[in-house]
């Protein structure tokens, strides 16, 4: 089967902080986002760009996966990264390089097979004002080979501070692990598809705050786009693809988990409209420490 792009639906479509009544607020203050604001410190952006040549890859920033290629050609353009990045400092950045699909025989068949650029910008300044923070740190590679993998860092200053990361426990330390995630992408399949749309939308109340937090988007905005998408979503999508034919893979330090596709590498958790289209939906579980369940917290 045809291999497709590894990425994000964009930032705002992971639906609304809007959706609690009174009788989930309890629950609703277990899940709250933790993290502090420096109001007088720059808000800076920060975008990672790509170009690609003779071959796939995944990029990783502080050992969560950002942005991912799978496809024939060569592809260029941008993403978003400061709801990766978690507070002020030095910042991990992962190169994965595999060979283009449906070229596996040649390897990674360019010496210089991925140009990347990290940029930052200042709140309230133009496209045209991004500056270049770190540029094309990728050594050239040896023609051929399988795969290839970098590691490097670069530094980032925001106000914000999330700690959330802090307070999960080491997944691969759990028993029956995987029969847990699995039970989890059942839940939200079966939620989602018996129209249990305000639970299905609550599940992603924390991730939804550190979208906002991390790009400086007023809740009133971020709830209107969210459910903008949720409505798009119950239009047109009427179904969960089986959770089946899926590997899993820990990050953010074996602290969350996902399931990826085998079919074509993207999130295992897709909504279809019984045709042709497929909207796949990214999310992390983890479990937080003192607690015995999973819950989508980045």
């Amino acid at each position: 089967m045809k291999l497709k792009t590894f990425i994000a639906m964009g930032l705002l479509s992971m639906f609304s902080l809007g959706s609690c009544n009174a009788q989930q607020k309890d629950d609703t203050a277990k899940k709250e986002l933790h993290y502090t604001m420096n109001e007088s410190a720059p808000k800076n952006y920060y975008l990672l760009t790509m170009s690609s040549n003779g071959c796939n890859f995944r990029i990783l920033v502080n050992d969560i996966p950002v942005y991912g290629f799978w496809d024939e050609g060569t592809y260029s353009g941008s993403y978003p990264i400061n709801h990766f990045i978690q507070k002020s400092g030095t910042q991990k950045l992962k190169v994965e390089l595999y060979p283009a699909y449906t070229h596996e025989d040649l390897g990674i068949n360019s010496e210089e097979p991925l140009y990347i650029e990290i940029k930052k910008r200042l709140d309230g300044q133009t496209l045209d004002d991004y500056v270049a923070v770190l540029t094309n740190p990728i050594p050239k590679v040896q023609k051929g080979i399988p795969y290839y993998e970098y590691e490097c860092s670069f530094e980032a200053e925001v106000p914000y501070e999330i700690t959330e990361l802090d307070e999960l426990v080491d997944l691969s330390q759990e028993p029956n692990i995987e029969q847990q995630v699995v039970a989890k992408y059942n839940e939200l399949k079966d939620m989602y598809e018996k129209k249990r749309f305000s639970a299905f939308q609550k599940q992603f109340d924390t991730r939804n705050k550190r979208i906002w937090v991390t790009n400086y988007i007023p809740i009133n905005k971020g709830e209107k786009d969210d459910n903008e998408d949720i409505e798009r979503m119950k239009k047109f999508y009427k179904h969960v693809a089986p959770i089946q034919n899926y590997e899993m893979r820990f990050f953010g330090d074996k602290k969350l988990v996902m399931l990826f596709s085998k079919e074509d590498c993207t999130y295992a958790f897709r909504l279809y409209d019984g045709g042709s289209k497929m909207w796949a939906i990214p999310f992390f579980l983890g479990m937080r420490k003192g607690s015995d369940k999973l819950e989508i917290v980045f």
